[in-house]
Order: C-alpha cells, then structure tokens, then sequence
C-alpha cells in the first residue's frame, strides 16, 4: 500500500445509517427559505443561490467566493502526535486499522498487527491495552473496525470471525456477539453511528447491507449501501474457467459517503463535486453544487499509477491501456463531515507530492454553503476514518519513514 494510504481505497470510505426509529432528522433551518435565490445572504457575504424544486429537493449553488474574510479563515493547531519509529512499546504501531476517541479525549487505537487496542490518555501517555492476538475469550484475529458506545463499552469487529466483542474501558471483556458475516472489508464501513445503532456488513442479493442492531444486540433493520450511479470504465481480464478479474481506471471519478450528526447521509460525486444529503430511506433533501474545475494529471502520475497502483493487475496477466487514462482527474478527492455538521471537502492538487506537505479542504457550513478553504499542515491517511471531536481533528498520519502516526490539531475560529 503506498505511504499514507493515498491512492489505496478498497472501499468508498464512510458510515451509512437509518435513523433509528422515532428519531428526528434535523434540517437546518435556513433551508426552509426555499427559492431564496441570489442575494439571500448579503449579509454574510455569500454569492451563492439557495432554490427549491416543485419535489421540495433544495439545491445550494456555490460559486468560486468565500464567505470568510482573509482574518476569518480557520487555522488547524497540531497539539498532541502519538507515533514515534524511535519508541519502543505502545508508540510504535504496526498498522493502525481503526482508532475512536471518548468525551474524555482518551484515544483507544486498534493496531491490526498485534491485534490490540492501545488506549492513550488525552496527553498522549499510554494506559492500557485491551485484547490481543488470540482464538480465546477477549482475542482477535482479523479485528478491524474499534467503536466506543455512549455507556463507554468498547465495541471491536473481528471480521474474519464474524464476532463482536464488548469490552469495558478496563478492558474486561463483557460479552461477545456473533455475526453472519466472515469475510474481510479493509476500511471495515460499519460499526457503531451517531444514532447509537451498530452495523454488521452482510451480503444480499442485490449487493453488500449493512445489518442494524441496537446496543443490546438486537436487530433493528437492513439498509443497502450507497451506490455509485455512475458506470466507471475498468480494465478487465478474463481468466481460465470463466473467472475474471478487473482494476478501475485511474484518476475517474468516484462515489462517497458519510453520516452526518442529524443522522441524515451525505454523498460526494468527486468528478461533479456534487454532494447529496438524503434521510435514510433515499429521500434526497438537498443537492450542493461547486465551482471548481478539473486537475490536469501529469505524465509522472500516470506512470505511477501504471507502476505501483495497477502492478498487481498486470503481475497477473493483465494489460492496462494508457490511452483510457484520463487527462484529468476530479477537482476533489474525497469528503468528512464534523461533528458540528460542517463538510469538509479535500482538493485536488496539481501533483500528488504536494500532498506531502498539506490538504487543502473546502470548508461547507451543514445548510451547504461554501464558507472558504483550509489548510491542514499533514497528510491523513483515508484508510483510517478521521475523527472530529469537541472543536479538535483526530487522524492517522506518517511521518518521513512511513511510519503511522496519531495526529491531534485543535481547530481555530477566528
């Protein structure tokens, strides 16, 4: 996998939930003044366009201008890094699969090497550790995804085994819970959501679900994962017996999906920088719309892609066909929501080296209006689902070794 996870994405990256029933989807209430339309916020200096449709679908259309002056831009402040390849113990991880964070700000990491998790306190000291690699009560084996409940238990998904087990924040195990489901996702897309329900992966006939249960582990229901409506070009080989298999082209684009705090989904069409923000059911509420345009992709990006993404591919007899790579690749790459509602929109950037320095996120306020951009000054890697908790970004990083690092930056609002 290339260093800091940036072009590895086995998945699309995210959370989807229903609301759990009798819960409310909030909807902020500036969109109510459907058919606004340009000039609606003057007083915040927004140039966009808030409409409605005859089906009640709002759209909110953005233009290039911000509505943050220069001295009203955010500012992300690192204040903690866990992760050092000079430590030995607790701070060295081999590969960090999963990482939550309490009301405490006690940071429980999921290292799949050594099948653990690692707890580390708000300053950064080590705690304690919970589970281990092992085929007995409380161990792991294939554990990917680490959720912390609202009671403070513990939640770790060991995938292959299709078990769930429950921990206190002692680590004492509780309970375990079977799953029907035995295989291996990589990033793992369920496990607890903002709405206090749990998410198994199983499998349907019309593709993955994802199996809804409440804490005590009773089934509630079975949602369908979000689709990507567009038909992405492939390379394909076909194989003896019938079999085949297939490698997307590089540098298309692709479908995103998150849970937002209200319980609502959004979804982000990278090459369209369209986000859609839809109630569980697939009602669509709103759509929001972007200017900016496409990235050209240079030649050394494409010979990367051809060198490290697809070897696997031709390694097996593939053949890959430059001339279907596209010249451009979409202005935004993929997308957050915070646990203020805001989204945070990635950028494109002209090369991929420069990504080493910084990201550049477009910051949408939760009515979807664009407020302006921000710099974070560390790469993330996607692999791991960040974290936004009380005004601070939680993410998995690497320094110049390559080796992972938890990473802490307080948000400033001017």
């Amino acid at each position: 996998m290339p260093r800091n996870g940036r072009r590895f994405t086995p998945v699309p990256e995210g959370r989807f939930a229903q609301a759990a029933p009798g819960f409310a989807v909030a909807v902020p209430a500036a969109l109510l003044c459907g058919g606004c339309g340009p000039g609606a916020d003057e007083a915040t200096g927004w140039s966009g366009a808030i409409d409605t449709l005859p089906s009640g679908e709002i759209t909110v259309s953005n233009t290039a201008d911000p509505i943050w002056s220069p001295d009203e831009v955010w500012q992300a402040v690192e204040e903690l890094r866990i992760g050092s390849a000079m430590a030995e113990g607790p701070d060295l991880f081999g590969r960090i699969y999963s990482f939550d964070v309490d009301a405490w700000g006690r940071i429980f990491i999921l290292d799949a090497q050594a099948q653990e998790v690692r707890v580390f306190d708000a300053s950064g000291a080590f705690v304690r550790t919970i589970g281990g690699r092992g085929e007995g009560p409380g161990e792991m084996q294939q554990a990917a995804k680490v959720d912390l409940a609202r009671d403070g238990e513990v939640w770790v998904m060991d995938q292959g085994r299709g078990l769930v087990s429950i921990f206190d924040t002692a680590g004492a195990l509780l309970r375990q819970e079977h799953t029907a489901w035995g295989g291996m996702i990589l990033p793992y897309p369920g496990g607890l959501d903002p709405t206090g329900l749990y998410s198994v992966v199983v499998s349907g006939s019309g593709g993955r679900l994802l199996a809804r249960f409440d804490q005590s582990f009773r089934p509630v229901d079975t949602i369908s994962v979000p689709q990507d409506p567009v038909e992405r070009d492939h390379f394909r080989l076909d194989l003896d017996g019938g079999a085949r298999i297939s490698s997307a082209v590089p540098f298309q684009g692709s479908l995103h999906w998150r849970l937002s705090p209200a319980g609502t989904v959004w979804t982000l069409l990278t090459d369209r920088y369209e986000l859609t923000e839809t109630t569980a059911s697939g009602d669509v509420l709103r759509r929001v719309v972007n200017e900016r345009e496409a990235v050209p992709v240079t030649s050394e990006e494409v010979d990367r892609a051809v060198d490290e993404d697809l070897a696997w591919f031709t390694q097996r007899g593939g053949t890959v066909n430059r001339s279907r790579i596209p010249g451009t690749k979409p202005p935004v790459t993929t997308f957050f929501v915070d646990d203020e509602g805001n989204l945070w929109v990635e950028r494109q950037v002209a090369a991929a080296s420069e990504r080493d320095a910084q990201l550049l996120f477009d910051i949408l306020d939760p009515v979807g209006r664009y407020l302006g951009t921000l710099r974070l000054p560390f790469a993330v890697d996607y692999f791991v689902e960040p974290v936004f908790r009380d005004g601070a970004l939680h993410a998995v990083t690497s320094d110049e070794l390559g080796v992972q690092q938890l990473v802490r930056a307080r948000i400033v609002k001017p």
